[in-house]
């Protein structure tokens, strides 16, 4: 969608949509999205997925107790992906050698990989375990209607969680904050195949839950003795790495801004912020509502070019968001997808981070927020430098506009081509039956 080496220039895309290249990669803060190929669903995504996680970890099926699925794109009203995933993997271990390991699907938009990673993380507190461990995979395809505002964040992907006892990666704290509301902010009818989407309500939704969430975080942290923020301090100052749900990079950006202004409110920092900037509008200043949201963007704006907001925002969340700008918006993957992006990054930067609290910003819309956090382990650099998401991400082929809105609209591709690419090593769906059954099979 953008040239990020020259953002001005026309982009095959940007000229299509009649648009300017630089909004998309400035704007939004997306030079990319990632579009699934034909034989590619969210339940081949997640295969793969955990197909790579269980290789890679040396797993045996007898050692995973559940393989658990959030999405918002499940392939069947009734079957969950899990069980879809839990066939394709059996083609590869043997039939029956996954009889003993659980699967559901978890469905609220976005925020469903927070949900399911609670359900584990409790199912591993409450002592169930017993050695096995379990998988959390997100997986989902960010779909919009053709030249619609949304278009340009769409995108698609998966990523598995693997969830045991003692950790080399990530140990969570026992503490989740949670908010939630009945919101019409985003939702995708049965009947359609793309999502609706109320914009700038989404933005505030998204807001007003991620700080709630926060705060219902803060308060059962400082009463257990969690964190304790002294004369001064701001409760981000106790975090390291950050990350939040990224339906675009930008939006990111600004709920961590957000989040500052809140907890900085009140410190001497903030007096100097003031100073800079001027005092932060409020509603009953103006007349119009619109007046007032116009103001408080403006002032967003000038807080989050401050040196103050910028070094922290690069030290703690900026590096994750390169994921998102380069693939787009994964809903329900977004989040962790970016977390792994920042973790490899600091690793192969050799940041010091052993024992260091960083915290995850979930957000679903319709609407409801999780808080939660971790403390970073001794072995994280050697787990974090093994994702390997830059060579996944250059992996990819670009396709020409003709082949991106034949794949979205589900028409043959030009030169009547089956595939953009052909598959290798990878599970893919061949079938789709007349009643809707689909079958799957590993592509050597």
């Amino acid at each position: 969608m953008a040239d990020e080496n020259h953002p001005d220039k026309p982009t095959e895309f940007s000229q299509s949509r009649n648009s300017d290249p630089a909004k998309y990669l400035h704007g939004i803060g997306i030079a990319k999205m990632s579009i699934p190929d034909i034989y590619q669903d969210s339940s081949v995504l997640a295969a793969n997925a955990i197909y790579e996680l269980i290789d890679r970890d040396k797993l045996l099926p007898a050692e995973i107790a559940r393989i658990d699925i959030a999405t918002e794109t499940g392939v069947d009203e009734s079957k969950p992906v899990a069980a879809y995933v839990h066939g394709m993997l059996e083609q590869k271990f043997g039939k029956g050698s996954f009889k003993r390991t659980s699967g559901v699907e978890y469905k609220f938009a976005c925020v469903s990989t927070a949900d399911a990673l609670e359900s584990s993380l409790d199912w591993a507190w409450a002592g169930r375990s017993n050695g096995r461990c379990s998988i959390v995979c997100s997986t989902d395809i960010a779909k919009y209607p053709l030249n619609t505002p949304g278009e340009s964040t769409q995108g698609a992907g998966a990523v598995a969680l693997l969830i045991k006892e003692n950790p080399r990666l990530l140990a969570f704290d026992n503490v989740i904050g949670t908010y939630m509301e009945d919101e019409d902010d985003f939702w995708r009818p049965l009947f359609s195949t793309t999502a609706v989407v109320h914009g700038k309500h989404s933005e505030k939704c998204y807001l007003k839950a991620m700080e709630g969430a926060v705060d219902n975080w803060a308060e059962q942290a400082i009463s257990s003795g969690l964190v304790s923020p002294g004369p001064g301090e701001s409760l981000i100052d106790q975090f390291g790495p950050m990350s939040f749900h990224v339906p675009y990079p930008k939006m990111a950006e600004k709920g961590f801004a957000y989040l500052l202004r809140h907890f900085w409110r009140g410190l001497s920092r903030w007096d100097e912020i003031v100073k800079k900037i001027g005092i932060e509008p409020k509603p009953a200043g103006f007349k119009k509502r619109g007046e007032f949201e116009k103001a408080e963007s403006d002032y967003m704006r000038q807080f989050m070019e401050t040196s103050r907001f910028q070094a922290e925002y690069n030290d703690k969340v900026a590096e994750g968001l390169i994921h998102a700008r380069e693939s787009g918006n994964s809903y329900s993957a977004s989040e962790k997808s970016c977390l792994s992006m920042l973790l490899e990054t600091k690793a192969r930067k050799d940041a010091d981070l052993v024992g260091k609290r960083g915290g995850s910003g979930n957000y679903g819309s319709g609407s409801k927020a999780k808080a939660s956090s971790w403390i970073i382990q001794e072995e994280w650099k050697t787990v974090a430098k093994g994702f390997g998401h830059l060579e996944k991400l250059h992996h990819r082929r670009p396709v020409s506009l003709a082949e991106y809105e034949a794949l979205h609209e589900g028409r043959p591709l030009p030169e009547a081509r089956r595939f953009v690419s052909e598959p290798e090593n990878e599970f893919v769906l061949i079938d789709v039956t007349a009643e809707g059954y689909r079958h799957y099979k590993f592509a050597d």
